[in-house]
């Protein structure tokens, strides 16, 4: 992999993850204010919407989202700038044409989704409202697709703050008047916030697009005719453009389709199950509000690191694989394992050890903290499973990876459908546990066998466990016996977080597991 190669990736990670970092910020203060303002039950009906904004968004973006970027990222290696603007245009129409006929569906048939489906009414006035926003999400993914093939990250980090922002204005804004209505208007009201921002930020890709694509294009047309200035033309047509298109999409969207329908399948169980368990129809929304609406936003925090690298790495590894540089391949791979591994490992010890207090400072509530130390054994898995997809689908194995997610949910749904009805929810996050390991280790034995990476498990697991043990075994003795004592605000616990992330560092620049040349490429290409 060349040298700029390597800091495309790397600074757009680092985009990414700093402004992902102040998104999450802010959306965790959102989501303290929300609770607040509709409870946990009021959480738990405007999760309920989610399964079906997933299913629009993975038949009219998430397929062509991947294709995009494979298709710019292999377009980009041939400084063929034609054929870029021409996927643009066309994977754009088709999200665009799908977006509309799902949310005219959407629309008309809310009362049956609400009532059948969701087996929740109070969801009507939000799904109509999340009906007008599917098509500015279509265009907006269409067109933050091809930045991401160009390894471009400033314009979708910006918008995704922007978003936010918006988000979290208009519920502010807007309280007031629907939170007397109750709950039914107060998680419209959410769904209005979260529909402003895709709208808006739907323009502002849309402008920056224009503005940028005509000063990228000359750039690629000048070394394009001097490359291919004695071959054939090697420009396509919309027609080829469209096969190129559907070879990619299609596949795969068929395969994420299925897996969003089963995950939706869970996730309406969830609380029917949660009720032959023994809970009334309010406690099962509300359980399952701060589960999906508070623990999960938290666990899922520190993924922002290896989210980042996972939108980086399919036009990377696709760019690569198109190029038949296998090293590239192969350093890429080994260099995402070993960072997700570090993060997910200390990201596992800080919610075991400041689990309780977290969820009793951010939310007030003592379920969130038990939930967050059964969640921490899931972090190096959840985060694995994101990179290790990237990688098989930027090396066209998408099949693959359709095929253990599929395994996965497989094992959640037989765990919410037997075992919550006897544990309860922890049933469920035994089920979670399991099929993340299985997903991981499947994705992983796939990946070993095609880029034939060597797993250093010294380097990589054995110093950062004894590294994050250390660590959390000195900054929870500081903690509880001294601070806590001082004082038990939010401030000092979460400096106890980022003291105890630290000294993990420390000691794992001690033990070498980031090689001093990885530190000199984040400083140069930052």
């Amino acid at each position: 992999m060349s040298q700029s190669s390597k800091n495309s990736i790397i600074k757009g990670a680092f985009i990414l993850t700093a402004v992902g970092l102040v998104t999450r910020v802010i959306g965790f203060l959102y989501r303290i204010y929300m609770s607040n303002l509709i409870g946990a039950e009021g959480m738990g009906i405007f999760q309920l919407i989610f399964p079906v904004f997933m299913i629009c968004y993975t038949l009219c973006c998430s397929g062509l989202f991947t294709a995009i970027s494979k298709l710019v990222a292999a377009q980009k290696a041939s400084n063929n700038s034609t054929n870029i603007s021409k996927v643009i245009n066309m994977a754009t129409l088709i999200s665009f044409s799908l977006s509309v006929l799902l949310s005219v569906i959407i629309y008309f048939f809310s009362e049956y989704i609400s009532s059948n489906i969701l087996n929740e009414p109070r969801t009507l006035l939000s799904l109509k409202i999340l009906a007008f926003t599917v098509p500015f999400t279509a265009i907006g993914s269409s067109v933050k697709a091809y930045f991401y093939g160009l390894q471009k990250t400033f314009i979708p980090a910006s918008s995704q703050l922007m978003e936010q922002i918006i988000r979290v204005l208009s519920v502010y804004l807007l309280s007031g008047f629907f939170i007397p209505l109750g709950l039914e208007y107060a998680c419209a009201m959410a769904v209005i916030g979260m529909a402003l921002g895709e709208v808006i930020t739907c323009f502002y890709v849309i402008i920056a697009y224009r503005i940028s694509l005509k000063s990228k294009l000359n750039q690629w047309s000048k070394k394009a005719n001097y490359i291919y200035k004695y071959k054939s033309s090697i420009y396509h047509s919309y027609k080829t453009i469209s096969k190129s298109i559907a070879a990619i999409a299609v596949p795969l969207t068929a395969n994420r389709v299925l897996i969003t329908l089963l995950s939706s399948v869970e996730t309406i169980l969830i609380p029917s199950r949660l009720q032959l368990y023994g809970l009334n129809h309010s406690a099962s929304i509300s359980i399952y509000g701060v589960l999906t609406g508070m623990a999960m936003p938290l666990i899922l925090f520190p993924s922002v690191f290896t989210s980042s690298l996972s939108l980086m790495l399919l036009p990377a590894v696709s760019e690569a694989n198109a190029s038949k540089n296998k090293n590239a391949i192969r350093i890429t791979t080994s260099k995402t394992l070993q960072y997700t591994l570090l993060i997910g490992i200390i990201s596992t010890f800080i919610f075991i050890v400041f689990g309780e207090p977290l969820g009793l400072k951010i939310y007030n509530d003592p379920l969130v903290g038990n939930f967050l130390i059964i969640l921490a054994w899931l972090c190096p898995f959840m985060y694995l499973n994101s990179t290790l997809g990237s990688i098989l689908n930027g090396l066209d194995y998408e099949l693959i990876t359709f095929r253990n997610n599929t395994i996965g949910l497989g094992i959640r749904i037989t765990f919410t459908f037997f075992v919550i009805p006897i544990l309860g929810l922890q049933g469920y996050l035994w089920g979670v546990l399991v099929s993340s390991l299985v997903i991981t280790l499947l994705d992983l034995l796939k990946i070993v066998k095609v880029t034939t990476i060597k797993f250093d498990v010294v380097q990589w697991l054995l110093k950062p466990l004894l590294s994050a043990f250390i660590a959390s075994v000195v900054v929870s003795y500081l903690y509880y016996q001294y601070i806590f004592h001082l004082s038990n605000a939010l401030i000092p616990l979460l400096g106890s977080c980022m003291l105890l992330g630290l000294i993990y560092f420390v000691f794992i620049m001690f033990f070498n597991c980031i090689p001093k040349d990885d530190i000199k490429n984040i400083k140069h290409s930052i």
